[in-house]
C-alpha cells in the first residue's frame, strides 16, 4: 500500500496535478459511538468518564459530541442505579464518582433520542500491577524511536487477559498464555516523544469478549488514529440498541482493575 501511494505521489510531482478530488461518498445515517473504558486503580480515587459522540461523515474533522442523554450504570442483582452527570466545560462527556466493587454485576444502559441502548452484563477484571520501566537501546526503522522495556508479573490461578495504553491512541492486547504465572518482558517504541519527556504507561484487566475487540480494534487501526472512532469495517461491542436492533451503536463497555507507571526519558 506504502509503494502504491508513492507511485501516485510521484505521478502527481511529474505532471504537476495540483487538483484536489474529493468523492462523492454516500454517508450512512449517524450512530452512537459510546466510550465506555471504565477503569478502577485501588491506590487512587478517580471519577469515571463516559463519552459520547456520534459517527460522521468521511471529510467531517469535527466530533459531533452527544450532550443530552441520560446514562446510567446499573448494578443488575439489586437494581442500584448510578446516573452519570453531562460535563458542560467537556461536551459529550459524562462523570460519576464510581467505584466499582469485584464480583458484581453491572450494565449500561443509555437514553438517546428515543432510543434505549444497553449492554451485556461485566463484572470488574482484575489486573496486576506494572512492575518496572527501564529504557532500553534498541530502534527501529527510523532509527529514533524511544525503546520502554515493560515488565509485569502474571498471576498463576486465572486466566489473564491485559490491554496496556501507550497514550497517544495506542493500545496493545496480550493473553497471558504463554507467561501465566510468571514475569513477562517486552519492547514498547515511542515515536512521538523525546529525551526529557515522561512516558505514561497503563495496564487494565480485560476478560477474553473484551480482549477480542480490541484485538480487532488494534489491527484496524494500527497505522494511527483513535480506536474508538469509525474503523475501516464494523467492529461489533457489546452495546446494543433494545428499540431499533438494526440501529446499533459503536463502542463498548467494560470495567478493568488498573495500573499505571511512568518513566522519565533521557
Amino acid at each position: 500500500m506504502k509503494r502504491f501511494i508513492l507511485y501516485i505521489l510521484l505521478g502527481c510531482t511529474l505532471t504537476a496535478c495540483e487538483d484536489v478530488i474529493e468523492l462523492d461518498l454516500d454517508t450512512a445515517p449517524a450512530r452512537l459511538a459510546i466510550d465506555a473504558q471504565l477503569k478502577m486503580n485501588p491506590n487512587e480515587s478517580s471519577t469515571q468518564v463516559i463519552i459520547l459522540s456520534l459517527t460522521t461523515g468521511f471529510y467531517t474533522e469535527t466530533p459531533n459530541m452527544v450532550t443530552d442523554a441520560l446514562v446510567n450504570i446499573i448494578e443488575v442483582d439489586n437494581s442500584t442505579t448510578h446516573t452519570f452527570v453531562h460535563d458542560t466545560n467537556t461536551p459529550g462527556h459524562y462523570t460519576l464518582a464510581f467505584v466499582p466493587n469485584f464480583n458484581t454485576n453491572y450494565k449500561l444502559q443509555i437514553t438517546y433520542d428515543n432510543a434505549v441502548y444497553e449492554s451485556s452484563i461485566e463484572q470488574l477484571v482484575p489486573s496486576v500491577p506494572i512492575d518496572n520501566l527501564t529504557q532500553g537501546t534498541e530502534t527501529l526503522f527510523g532509527g529514533d524511536e524511544i525503546e520502554v522495556l515493560v515488565t509485569i508479573t502474571d498471576e498463576d490461578n486465572r486466566d489473564d487477559f491485559y490491554i496496556f495504553d501507550f497514550g497517544y491512541n495506542n493500545f496493545l492486547a496480550t493473553k497471558d498464555e504463554f507467561y501465566q504465572g510468571n514475569a513477562f518482558t517486552f519492547s514498547y517504541f515511542f515515536d512521538d516523544l523525546d529525551a526529557g519527556d515522561t512516558a505514561e504507561i497503563s495496564v487494565y484487566g480485560a476478560d477474553e469478549r473484551y480482549f477480542n475487540f480490541m484485538s480487532a480494534v488494534i489491527e484496524q487501526t494500527e497505522e494511527g488514529g483513535d480506536p474508538f472512532k469509525t474503523t475501516p469495517s464494523t467492529v461489533r461491542g457489546n452495546i446494543y440498541n433494545s428499540t431499533n436492533a438494526s440501529h446499533y451503536p459503536m463502542g463498548y463497555f467494560s470495567i478493568g482493575e488498573t495500573y499505571s507507571a511512568s518513566l522519565l526519558l533521557e
